[in-house]
């Protein structure tokens, strides 16, 4: 009986792990719409900053709608090729300010898995406001569960070879003198993505 209800508990919690998961048609639709009709704007040689904003406003808030817009899963997602995110990320830094840019990215990253292409444009901007506004990072991270901010760091050292994008001395300090849980998680995920980097 014991086993019975441990395991009907257990289904119960994959299932809503896997509910959450998805991506929604209705939410796929309209920010695919959005996104799509702001390509030509935000690929202009000097994009305006109101078409910047606007297609930071229209990403999804979560790493499941990202991907099915942005990334490679059964093929190419719509948004795969077009815009290129690793030049337009730092535009869009540019034009929205750093908490709204740095909450979405951090949004965006929870639950994320790496890939190269666009999802690892999402990690190097991830990064990128870690690497230069980590008294923030951290502080935005600690608005979120122990489990999605592991999640953060699991993405942020993703890849092929973790060894090689450890964090800083600098910023894993200022990581550690803001946040304890921080500076623990991020130390822990890390030696276990190089140790199965290197079972590999």
């Amino acid at each position: 009986m014991r086993s019975s209800i441990i395991a009907t508990w257990f289904a119960l919690m994959v299932a809503g792990t896997q509910a959450a998961a998805a991506c929604p048609d209705e939410a796929y639709e309209r920010h695919l719409s959005a996104l799509r009709t702001l390509v030509p704007a935000v690929t202009a040689a000097e994009p305006e900053r109101s078409a910047l904003v606007s297609f930071f406003d229209a990403l999804p808030p979560d790493f499941a709608c990202f991907n099915r817009l942005f990334g490679y899963g059964d093929g190419p997602a719509p948004l795969y090729s077009e815009p290129q995110l690793y030049p337009l990320f730092p535009k869009i830094a540019s034009a929205v300010p750093q908490p709204d840019y740095a909450r979405k990215l951090i949004g965006l990253s929870v639950s994320a898995k790496w890939e190269a292409d666009q999802t690892g444009a999402l990690q190097h901007a991830t990064r990128s406001v870690l690497d230069t506004e980590t008294q923030l990072f951290v502080k935005l991270l600690a608005d979120r569960g122990a489990d999605s901010e592991r999640s953060v760091w699991a993405f942020l050292f993703g890849g092929p070879h973790p060894s090689n994008v450890p964090l800083s001395a600098t910023v894993q300090s200022k990581v550690c003198e803001a946040s304890s849980r921080s500076c623990q998680l991020s130390k822990n995920v890390y030696a276990q993505a190089v140790s199965e980097e290197h079972t590999h």
